[in-house]
Parts: C-alpha cells; sequence; structure tokens
C-alpha cells in the first residue's frame, strides 16, 4: 500500500461523497480544497512531535469519515449536511432505531472502507511515520502556512463572494469549520434586534381584525382538542388508490362542519414533531440549532396552552411515546401543560412501531376527557404513521397494487389508512360520551412522510399525483377545524403554515392575543398567505398563494428557484426578493424573541 494509493483512496471517498450530497457539478476546485486539506493533516500529524501520533492520526481520519457518513444520511433526509448545533439529535435518532435503519443509505457505507486500509498503510509504515522529524524544510512549511491561511480566509469569505460562498456550502472542511466558526459566534455575539425593533415586526405581522371576523367566537365556551397526525401529507385527503378512500373519516369530516384549509405547508425545524406543535401552540417559529423544547425549555411562553387556562379550561397533553423524548415531560409545564399523559401513563395493551397504537391511544382518551369536571382543551399528537411506517398485516385496510407492496409508498398509505380510522372512531367515542356536540375539534399534519429527495419516494409519488413530486406537495400537510352543528363547509386555498395555528384558532375560540407576542395570522381572515421554511428548504425559503421560494443552496438569492404551487411552473425568482427579506426578517425576529425571552417581560405591541 503506497502513499500514491492512499492519494487515490482520498480522491475516491471525496467523490462518493459529493455524489452522495448531490454537488451536481463535481467541481475540480472543490475536490482540489478536500484533497488540500487531507494533504494538511497527513503533513501536520506527520511532522508534529505528538506522542502516538500514528494512533491519534488514525482517530481524526476515522472521525472525519464517520462525519461524511452522517451528512449524507442527514442530506438524505433534510436536503441538508449536519450541523454541529444538530449533534443533540443523537439521542432522539438511537430512540427510534427503525426510522434510522430505514433512511441508511447502502453507498455511503463506502465512506468507511477505505480506513481498514489507512490502516495498513500505517501499520508498515508505522516506524517511518514515527520518526518523522517536527521540522521540515522551509519550503513545505511556508506552503502548509499558505493553504492553511487560503482555506481559512474561504471560509472567512471578507468579501462575500458568491462563488467562494458557493464553494464553502458544498466543501466537506470549509462547510463544516465555517459551521462551528458561526455556532461559536452566534453563542458570543449579542442580541441583533433591540425590543423595539422586534415589536415593531410584530406589529406589521399582525393583522387588523376586520369588524366583523368570519368564524369568530364560534367555539366559545366548548371543549377543544387538537390533534397533531404525525407524518400526515395533504395529497392523500379526498383522494383514491386502487378504488378505495385513503382517509374516508377526514373526508367525511371536511364535507360537513369543517374548515379545510388546503395550502397548509409544516415549517418546521430540525426537531420535526417537537417543533410542528411549538410552533402551532405559540406561533413562532423553531429554528435550525435544535427543537426549542430542549434550547429554550424553561422561557415564559403564552401560547395556546396559557390561553385556554386563563378561560378556565383544564389544559392536557396525550403521545402514546415515553414522557421524556424531545424533552416534553420537562419543558411541558412552561408550556402551560397541567397534565401530560404519555406512555407510561397508559395501558401498553397495543403496541404499534415505537409505542401505543393510535386507536388504543384515542380509546383511552375518551374516558379521561369524560372526566373533567371543566371545560378541556386536549392535545393529542399520533404516532402510528410515524417513519418507516411498520404495520402488522392484519391492521392494514388498503388493497394494494402489485408494484405498490413492500414498498415505502405502500407501506406509507396503510398506516395513514390506520391513522384515519382511528380518528374515525375517536368521534364516535365522543359521540358514545356525549362530548362531541360541544367540543371544536382541530388536526393538521405536523411534517412528511414521504422525501421528495429519495428516488424510489419521488417516482411512486409522482405517478400517484400526476406531476412531478416537490418541495410545494411533500411539505403541504392538511389543517381542518370541525365545528359540530355549525353549519360550516368552506375550504380556504389561502397558503399558512403551523405558524398561523394560534392566530386562526384564537379567533374561533374568542382567545385575546394583545399580549402575546405571534408572527401567524387568522387564516379564516387572511387573504395573501406567507410562511417562511425553516429546514428542508434553506433559510429564506417561503411561500405565498402562488409560489414556492427555494433559496439556493449557498444562500445566493440570485441563484435561487421558484415555481408555481400545483403545476411545477417555474416562476421569476427576482421579483420575490422583498418576500424572501421578509422570510429572513421573520425569522430573526422570532429566534430573538426566544433569546431575549421577552415574552417574561409582559410586553404588549398595541
Amino acid at each position: 500500500m503506497s502513499p500514491y494509493c492512499i492519494s487515490a483512496l482520498f480522491a475516491l471517498k471525496m467523490m462518493i461523497y459529493y455524489a452522495l450530497i448531490e454537488v451536481n457539478r463535481m467541481e475540480i476546485i472543490i475536490l482540489i480544497i478536500s484533497m488540500a486539506v487531507w494533504g494538511l493533516i497527513f503533513v501536520f500529524f506527520g511532522r508534529c512531535g505528538l506522542k502516538r501520533k500514528q494512533g491519534i492520526f488514525l482517530l481524526v481520519y476515522s472521525l472525519l469519515s464517520l462525519l461524511m457518513f452522517a451528512d449524507t444520511m442527514y442530506f438524505n433526509y433534510y436536503n441538508q449536511t449536519v450541523s454541529v448545533r444538530q449533534l443533540w439529535q443523537a439521542k432522539a435518532v438511537t430512540a427510534v432505531p427503525d426510522s434510522f435503519i430505514a433512511t441508511l443509505i447502502p453507498a455511503s457505507f463506502l465512506l468507511l472502507v477505505d480506513i481498514p486500509f489507512v490502516y495498513m498503510y500505517f501499520k508498515k509504515y508505522s516506524q517511518k511515520f514515527s520518526n518523522m522529524k517536527p521540522v521540515y524544510h522551509r519550503e513545505l512549511k511556508i506552503g502548509f502556512y499558505l493553504v492553511t491561511i487560503l482555506i481559512l480566509t474561504m471560509i472567512a469569505n471578507p468579501f462575500s463572494s458568491a462563488a467562494i460562498a458557493r464553494v464553502n456550502s458544498m466543501e466537506f472542511f470549509t462547510s463544516h469549520v465555517g459551521d462551528i466558526y458561526e455556532t461559536i459566534s452566534d453563542k458570543l455575539a449579542k442580541s441583533e434586534m433591540d425590543e423595539e425593533e422586534i415589536l415593531e415586526v410584530v406589529a406589521d405581522q399582525t393583522q387588523e381584525p376586520p369588524i366583523r371576523a368570519k368564524y369568530h367566537e364560534l367555539g366559545k365556551g366548548k371543549n377543544l382538542v387538537v390533534v397533531q397526525l404525525e407524518a400526515f401529507q395533504d395529497f392523500v385527503i379526498n383522494s383514491q388508490y386502487n378504488g378505495q378512500e385513503i382517509t374516508p373519516n377526514l373526508n367525511k369530516l371536511i364535507k360537513k362542519d369543517t374548515i379545510y384549509f388546503d395550502q397548509y405547508y409544516s415549517n418546521t425545524g430540525k426537531g420535526n414533531t417537537a417543533d410542528a406543535e411549538f410552533s402551532s401552540l405559540n406561533s413562532l417559529y423553531p429554528l435550525i440549532d435544535g427543537e426549542i423544547y430542549r434550547l429554550y425549555e424553561d422561557n415564559t411562553f403564552r401560547g395556546l396552552p396559557w390561553l385556554m387556562r386563563e378561560q378556565g379550561y383544564r389544559t392536557l397533553a396525550v403521545h402514546g411515546y415515553e414522557g421524556e423524548f424531545w424533552n416534553r415531560e420537562a419543558a411541558y409545564p412552561y408550556q402551560g401543560f397541567e397534565d401530560y399523559i404519555s406512555m407510561e401513563d397508559m395501558k401498553q395493551d397495543e403496541i404499534i412501531g415505537m409505542g401505543i397504537s393510535d386507536k388504543s391511544m384515542f380509546s383511552q382518551l375518551v374516558p379521561i376527557l369524560k372526566e373533567q369536571d371543566s371545560q378541556f382543551f386536549s392535545f393529542v399528537i399520533t404516532l402510528t404513521n410515524h417513519h418507516p411506517y411498520i404495520l402488522d398485516e392484519k391492521y392494514q385496510s388498503l388493497e394494494l397494487l402489485e408494484e405498490d407492496k413492500d414498498t415505502k409508498f405502500g407501506s406509507y398509505l396503510q398506516t395513514v389508512r390506520y391513522t384515519d380510522e382511528a380518528i374515525g372512531q375517536f368521534i364516535y367515542d365522543l359521540k358514545a360520551a356525549g362530548l362531541y356536540d360541544n367540543t371544536v375539534i382541530a388536526l393538521y399534519g405536523d411534517h412528511h412522510g414521504l422525501n421528495c429527495g429519495m428516488d424510489d419516494v419521488k417516482e411512486s409519488v409522482s405517478a400517484f399525483i400526476g406531476r412531478d413530486y416537490d418541495y410545494d406537495e411533500m411539505l403541504n400537510v392538511p389543517m381542518l377545524i370541525h365545528i359540530p352543528n355549525s353549519n360550516i363547509n368552506e375550504t380556504i386555498h389561502t397558503s399558512g403554515g403551523q405558524i398561523d395555528f394560534l392566530p386562526t384558532i384564537a379567533n374561533i375560540m374568542g382567545l385575546n392575543l394583545d399580549d402575546t407576542l405571534y408572527l401567524g395570522q387568522d387564516l379564516a381572515n387572511a387573504s395573501e398567505g406567507f410562511v417562511a421554511f425553516t429546514t428542508y428548504l434553506f433559510e429564506g425559503s417561503f411561500a405565498n398563494n402562488d409560489v414556492i421560494f427555494q433559496i439556493s443552496r449557498e444562500g445566493v438569492f440570485e441563484h435561487s428557484r421558484a415555481w408555481y404551487i400545483g403545476t411545477n411552473e417555474e416562476a421569476d425568482v427576482l421579483q420575490y426578493k422583498d418576500e424572501y427579506e421578509k422570510a429572513l426578517l421573520l425569522k430573526k425576529t422570532s429566534k430573538e424573541i426566544l433569546e431575549q425571552n421577552l415574552m417574561e417581560k409582559d410586553i404588549s405591541i398595541q
């Protein structure tokens, strides 16, 4: 095993890596930079005076290889490489091993196969490697320093070059070192906005309520049940597969006493389900850094649970998995929940996937609701439709086409149908318990279930919906607000997202938001829709009533993409500069509200 073979392995490793993270044009400059850095690492360890430098080098090499592996895994799911700020997710990932295994890309393991060869090389030349002198030729030292300075300058990008930004967004070393630099800078930096600026943005975003707001106080005094539907996408609603309704019970709800929002989008961060509920309950955006329940666990909030408590409601949350998952057990009291019923508190009589089945959870919930001695607000999170969509044959009720059997698409449809059946049973049980007529039921999807970045999924869903499966469909989740005996039957096409849930439900329930800092709008009374995205599409991306705008990977506006919702027809990105800046401003404002814990100061925007 010669040094030339090692160099060839380095080059092959980087080419595989860049192919897996979809650097479509294998730009030679990126490969050259990567090879130069590998060379720097090799020379540093060869010429330094560290003891046991051979073992240390092999450890560093292995760790960097594992980071590459993690990058490709992360990119496969999130369309982004992993950040140092996402190291917290390791525990959450290991808690759902089936889901983790299902996202593995076999080709990613090629990034690890060279480690034994590198080990063999150093074992063969161990004595020579260990005996390398710390000081070498003056020219080599100068070259080492120059390359190091050049790479650090690229990472800093002092002249804001678009070309350098493009390289930094894709090259392995510069992107990760830059990420570490940004993380440290964010921690040390002072607040970027003062209170007056924040309140001005909030006031501009807060819509002036019409004299007679539509659906105002229609649910006032009624119980409220909010159901967050795991991995539920909108394309299954009112759709038929192989002559069968996929969601017959939700379809039935939509036809009577229901407001249905069909351009409602998931605006989650890397916390996925936890971010969806935080954003829905508080009308603030999540962060790319991690889930809010961990980062700002003990902040002061005044979201939906607190608002309902002020009206005398009993507030409880229900989920069929472990209470500590996503730090819910610790964070929920600060969110305003008086009780949290988790897997540990329920009969574990039917386990599907990672926890108690939706049907079992709902059946156990109804008696609890019936026992309440006051009006209640119950926040319920379903679970059975969780990736990787494992459902025993005895629970399956859809007749799949032969080509969809044993596929992710077919499995997804089966678990979606199961959750829909659970909702149907829940409605029936509420009626039997005498609770239905006096209960508003809101349901929405938390995030996508089928990733359009995965080729097999893209092909199946594209064939089903009759057009190219893209982010406008992937991020579109359903939202329904069912008000029994209201005689409402409306589908609202205004674009919105989980950021808009609080003001929308607050209008219906007659809640006062004057002393709450929120960034969404009441979709039932809004005409211009807007929602910014946090992950899957990079920050600065957004949806309005007409288009999805996707900021370029390197963050350069002119290199971005925009297309009309539902058509895949490309739009001119240059006309969306103001909305792009609005998306960035809203995300920045939301972060500052959390960083400065402004709700603790009892600030009114009036």
